[in-house]
């Protein structure tokens, strides 16, 4: 009886010792599991870190680049716009060119041309040079429409107009009491437009009053 009981007691020593192994070898086991968790939370942690400076990375890049790309756009923009007036500028001045292209061939013709007139206007009496006056006469008017065709034309500037210092030259100064102030009073050399430029001024002579009697007028208003 004795060593059965003995036996039993052996038996449970064993036990609570497997069971105290156990016990150990589970708590080792978990505290291997907690270092385990630990090291993987750290190195996630690292992971996230490092995508996390990544994109950051990646972010300022991308805003670096967004500026480069507006700052190449406005360069192209204004290198454009720059292309665009020059070659305005050149379409310009060819149509210009185009425009005035008979200025200077007709402002060396126009004196000749108003002596032609003049000699073509003449009174004459013989007969063989009335005739040559008239065929001087449709050349004259032949040339006179091909410089009108060209764009030629000749100033207004009759006796009693008004004295325009945009289209005229005054010449000549005279005080006529009969006629208004500034008006012109003789023509002595027309002149021309071509197109819309003054290739030559008209001449004139224009009235003048007195000033003490434009004071008086001005006086009497």
């Amino acid at each position: 009886m004795a060593n059965i009981d003995k036996e039993k007691e052996e038996n449970l020593e064993e036990d609570q010792t497997e069971e105290k192994e156990e016990e150990i070898l589970n708590e080792e086991l978990d505290e291997e599991v907690d270092f385990k968790e630990d090291d993987d939370k750290k190195e996630n942690n690292q992971k996230n870190k490092n995508k996390k400076n990544k994109f950051e990375n990646l972010k300022k890049e991308n805003e670096s680049l967004k500026l480069e790309i507006e700052h190449w756009k406005n360069e192209y923009l204004k290198a454009h716009a720059d292309s665009l007036n020059f070659q305005k500028r050149i379409n310009d001045e060819a149509i210009k060119n185009r425009k005035y292209a008979s200025q200077n061939v007709i402002s060396e013709l126009i004196n000749p041309i108003d002596m032609l007139v003049q000699i073509v206007s003449m009174d004459v009496t013989n007969p063989e040079v009335k005739n040559y006056q008239i065929g001087f006469q449709m050349i004259t008017n032949q040339i006179v429409e091909i410089m009108k065709n060209e764009g030629l034309t000749q100033i207004k500037s009759n006796v009693g107009d008004n004295f325009d210092p945009a289209l005229m030259q005054a010449v000549e100064t005279e005080e006529n009491e009969e006629l208004a102030d500034n008006v012109i009073t003789k023509v002595m050399q027309v002149g021309y437009l071509y197109k819309d430029r003054v290739l030559r001024p008209a001449m004139v002579v224009v009235n003048k009053k007195n000033k003490e009697e434009k004071g008086d007028n001005e006086n009497d208003k």
